[in-house]
């Protein structure tokens, strides 16, 4: 058995899915219910929206700040 949670904050990108140790955090609605779709459809199995762990999105998100700086910079 799967248990997926899906976590609601009440801001308008305010969705999170988690599914053991992965999660994808500030989902709209839409994109959380599709995320729920592909998660559980026996067919699909990837999810536009990558789980990640926390370590992972922390790796992300550092990567986007330093892909954000160097357009900021003039180098993108």
């Amino acid at each position: 058995m799967r248990i997926i949670t899906i976590e609601i904050d009440g801001k308008p990108s305010g969705y999170t899915i988690r599914e053991g140790e992965r999660s994808c955090p500030n989902l709209c609605w839409d994109e959380m219910l599709g995320s729920v779709a592909e998660l559980t459809h026996p067919k699909i199995g990837e999810c536009r929206y990558r789980m990640l762990t926390h370590a992972e999105h922390e790796v992300e998100r550092l990567r986007h700040e330093l892909r954000m700086a160097e357009i900021a910079a003039g180098k993108g």
